[in-house]
C-alpha cells in the first residue's frame, strides 16, 4: 500500500474542529442539503456520473487520520461508490422525515466524511441529496458538487466531452500554509487588532430573543453587554424556511443593480436594523458572516472547506438614512474582505483579550451566509430546480442564517436554524416579517432614517 502524503488541517477547517471541539453532539458540523429537478434521470447513468466526479472533485476522496495527537488529513489517489440507494418518497413528509433523520446523525471525519442518496419525490422530481461534513465542503463547495456532477451526468446522456476539469483542493492547500508564516498575515492581524480597539468598547449582543437573557445576567453583572449564550448541553436547534414576497425580491435585487451593491448587504441591514430596535435600539451590533474566501476562477471551480468567519461589528447611529446605513455596511464588507484569510480562532482569541470575554461569551447575533446557487439556477432554468436545506439539529450558536435566490430566480428563501433553548418560531417570523418590513419601507423611502425604520420594525 503506498504512503499517503499527511497535511495539517487549513485555518477553515480547523475552525470546524474548534466547533466539534466544543459540541457534545458531533452532528454540529453536518453539511445536509439536497437539489431536484423534474428533469427524469437515468439512476444507472447517475451512479457512473458520481464516481467520474468523485474522481474529478478531490475533497470527495479527502480522508482523515490522528498524528501525535493532531488531526491530520490526506487524498485516496482513487475511490468508488459501489452502490447508491435511490428512495422513492410517496410524501413530502416522508421525505422530510428521512433525509431530516440522516442531517441529525454525526459525520465523524476519522470513520466518513459524506453520504449520497439518489431519490425520486412525490412531485414528479428526481435528484441528489448529499451530508457532508464541513471540513470537506463549505457551502460553495456543495455547490460546486451539484453543478458539475449534473454537468457529467449530462456529458455520459450526449456522448459529448466532459466540462473542464475542476482545480484540484490539494494544490490549494500550500497556499494556506505559506500565508500563514508570510508578511501578509501580520498586516491582517494588525487590521483586525486597530479594528477592534478603534471601537473603543465591547459590542452589543443584540440577540433576536430580545434583552430577557442579558437582563437576567446583569443583575450579578450591571455593565455586562454581552451575556453567556454558550450552552453545550441545551443545543437543540429547529430550522424554519420562510420566504420573501415576489414583489419586494424584485426591488431588493434591482436596487441592488442599480447601486452595485450585494444583495446580502440588505439582508444584514434589514436584520441588523430589527434586532437594535428590540434591544433598547442599539447603534452598536455584531453578526458572524461565513465568506466564501473564492476569488479566482480557479478558486470558485474547486471544493474542500475554504469558507472563513468574519466578524462584521457595525456602528449605525440613528440619524443615519437607509442609503448612508447601506454604504457604511458595505464600506465594511468590502474592507473586511481584503482581510478574509485572517484565521477566525485568531480573530476570536484578539477579541477576548481586547474586550475580556469569557470563552462563554459571544457577542455576535447570529451567523450569516449567502448561499451561491446562481449557477444550478442558470443551468437548470425550466426544470423547477429545488435545493433544500436539511436540520442536523444541534447547533453550537443561537442562530444561523442563510439566504438565497430560489432556482427560479423569483423570490428569496431563507432558512434559519435556531437553539430552542433561547429562540422560538415566533421570534424567528418576527425577525423575518420585521427585516423585509423595514427593507420594503426603505427601498421606497432610502431617505428614511434608522431611527425611522426602528418604528417599523417591531
Amino acid at each position: 500500500m503506498l504512503q499517503q502524503t499527511l497535511y495539517p488541517l487549513i485555518p477553515s477547517q480547523e475552525t470546524m474542529c474548534y466547533m466539534l471541539k466544543y459540541s457534545l453532539h458531533k452532528q454540529v458540523t453536518n453539511v445536509p442539503g439536497s437539489f431536484a429537478t423534474t428533469r427524469q434521470l437515468d439512476f444507472d447513468l447517475l451512479e457512473k456520473a458520481l464516481n467520474i466526479e468523485i474522481e474529478r472533485n478531490d475533497c470527495l476522496r479527502l480522508r482523515f487520520t490522528k498524528k501525535g495527537g493532531k488531526m491530520m488529513q490526506f487524498f485516496l489517489p482513487s475511490y468508488q461508490v459501489e452502490k447508491v440507494q435511490v428512495l422513492h418518497f410517496a410524501s413530502k413528509e416522508e421525505q422530510e422525515s428521512f433525509f431530516s433523520a440522516d442531517a441529525a446523525k454525526a459525520i465523524r471525519p476519522l470513520k466518513e466524511t459524506w453520504r449520497v442518496f439518489f431519490f425520486a419525490d412525490s412531485e414528479n422530481r428526481c435528484g441528489v441529496y448529499i451530508n457532508a461534513c464541513h471540513l470537506v465542503m463549505d457551502a460553495f463547495a456543495v455547490s460546486v458538487f451539484y453543478h458539475d456532477l449534473f454537468a457529467v451526468y449530462d456529458a455520459l446522456v450526449s456522448g459529448g466531452e466532459m466540462p473542464a476539469p475542476l482545480a484540484k483542493f490539494e494544490e490549494h492547500l500550500p497556499k494556506e500554509y505559506d500565508y500563514l508564516k508570510s508578511e501578509q498575515y501580520q498586516k491582517d492581524y494588525d487590521y483586525f487588532e486597530q479594528f477592534h480597539r478603534g471601537m473603543g468598547c465591547p459590542p452589543f449582543y443584540a440577540g433576536v430573543h430580545g434583552p430577557a437573557m442579558l437582563e437576567k445576567q446583569r443583575k450579578r453583572k450591571p455593565d455586562l453587554t454581552v451575556p453567556v449564550a454558550f450552552d453545550p448541553f441545551h443545543d437543540k436547534a429547529e430550522n424554519a424556511h420562510l420566504y420573501a414576497d415576489e414583489d419586494v425580491t424584485k426591488e431588493m435585487l434591482d436596487y441592488c443593480e442599480k447601486n452595485r451593491v450585494a444583495p446580502e448587504i440588505l439582508m444584514q441591514t434589514g436584520y441588523k436594523i430589527y434586532a437594535a430596535a428590540l434591544n433598547y435600539r442599539s447603534d452598536d451590533t455584531m453578526m458572524m458572516v461565513l465568506c466564501s474566501r473564492r476569488v479566482t476562477a480557479k478558486e470558485k471551480s474547486m471544493g474542500g472547506c475554504l469558507a472563513q468567519v468574519l466578524q462584521m461589528r457595525t456602528k449605525l447611529p440613528t440619524s443615519l438614512t437607509f442609503e448612508e446605513t447601506v454604504r457604511r455596511v458595505s464600506a465594511q464588507r468590502s474592507s473586511h474582505f481584503r482581510h478574509m484569510n485572517f484565521p477566525y480562532i485568531d480573530a476570536l482569541e484578539m477579541e477576548r483579550k481586547i474586550y475580556h470575554f469569557s470563552q462563554a461569551q459571544g457577542p455576535a447575533l447570529m451567523m450569516y451566509t449567502w448561499l451561491p446557487l446562481d449557477a444550478l439556477a442558470k443551468e437548470f432554468a425550466g426544470d423547477q430546480p429545488e435545493f433544500r436545506f436539511y436540520n442536523p439539529g444541534r447547533y453550537i450558536m443561537p442562530l444561523y442564517t442563510f439566504t438565497f435566490r430560489s432556482l427560479d430566480g423569483k423570490r428569496l428563501e431563507c432558512m434559519y436554524m435556531y437553539r430552542t433553548n433561547l429562540i422560538s418560531r415566533k421570534d424567528i417570523e418576527a425577525l423575518h416579517d420585521g427585516c423585509f418590513r423595514v427593507l420594503r419601507y426603505a427601498l421606497a423611502h432610502p431617505e428614511a432614517t434608522v431611527d425611522e425604520l426602528f418604528e417599523l420594525a417591531l
